[in-house]
């Protein structure tokens, strides 16, 4: 592979004590034969995440940053791209662990000079046993995943969980938008304004993998969409309306939308699903969470 650009891992971390020792390890015996950069950006931590991020500053190749108080992952990001300078910029997510060939699939993909953007697969660690929501969102039939290797992709399925940028991306487009402070959005906004420059020029990998090491229950992750549509989407939906659809909001209060989520439909899919989850309850659920969340938001306008 003739392409080897300089690589800065950006690592956002909030309370995540229970694993960041493992992602940091992770990204540490990388098998790449250029230079890598780590910046661990503690984004206002109240647990030990400090302190255990502290332990590998001793490390040539490691630059640990505090936020003195929480911000929120957009900010986190912007300041782990503003304090270094290589040519491509990796995304992780503090939960993460990855194999020593993570940078190096990022890069195969991103030696095409048509392509600027990488986001790879993510799955539930090895040996835990997956719960259905698990199953949901490590599904092939979600998110990037569903298009296969080598076909450009949309804005809404690029995410900054597991993902490599060309940094010369960020002069044309800027930086993640800080006015998002709570949960989902950031990348999807980032994700809208770097798929408008460059829109042949996304990808998958199957081969860049992340074990996600963050286990919810349903209602868990439901209520966080709630609060995601209610917080975030409707903003993203009023800033891009041209893009409504692909952000899902021909169901918000349409007839249609009204139609399928509502409170009956609701409660009968949440009793078959008592007694046989599937994928389609799950992803019902988790739909009619963030449009609850989204209609609420419109209501106290």
């Amino acid at each position: 592979m003739n392409y080897s650009p300089t690589v800065d891992i950006v690592i956002p971390c909030y309370n995540v004590t229970h694993i960041v020792e493992k992602c940091v390890k992770s990204i540490m015996v990388q098998e790449y034969d250029n230079t890598v950069k780590i910046y661990l950006v503690n984004d206002g931590s109240t647990d030990n995440t400090a302190e255990l991020l502290e332990s590998f500053s001793n490390q040539s190749n490691v630059t640990v940053i505090h936020h003195e108080r929480n911000k929120g992952l957009a900010s986190a990001r912007n300041t782990g791209i503003k304090a270094g300078n290589g040519e491509v910029i990796c995304f992780l997510d503090s939960d993460m662990v990855v194999k020593q060939n993570w940078i190096k699939s990022h890069i195969q993909i991103l030696s095409d000079k048509n392509v600027v953007g990488v986001i790879g697969d993510s799955k539930i660690p090895e040996g835990e046993t997956a719960n259905l929501l698990d199953k949901y969102l490590y599904d092939k039939r979600r998110g990037a995943r569903q298009f296969g290797e080598g076909k450009p992709i949309n804005f809404q399925y690029f995410l900054f969980h597991n993902t490599a940028v060309k940094r010369s991306v960020f002069e044309i487009i800027d930086l993640f938008d800080e006015k998002i402070t709570t949960y989902g959005g950031e990348d999807t906004e980032l994700a809208i304004r770097l798929w408008e420059a460059y829109p042949e020029s996304l990808r998958y990998s199957s081969e860049a993998i992340s074990e996600h090491h963050h286990k919810r229950s349903l209602d868990e992750f439901c209520l966080s969409m709630f609060h995601y549509g209610k917080s975030n989407l409707s903003s993203l939906i009023a800033q891009y309306p041209h893009y409504s659809n692909e952000l899902g909001g021909q169901w918000i209060n349409s007839i249609k939308g009204y139609g399928l989520f509502n409170p009956l439909v609701r409660w009968g899919v949440r009793k078959m699903h008592r007694f046989c989850g599937c994928f389609w309850s799950v992803r019902y659920l988790v739909v009619d969470a963030v449009i609850r969340g989204v209609r609420s938001a419109l209501v106290g306008k």
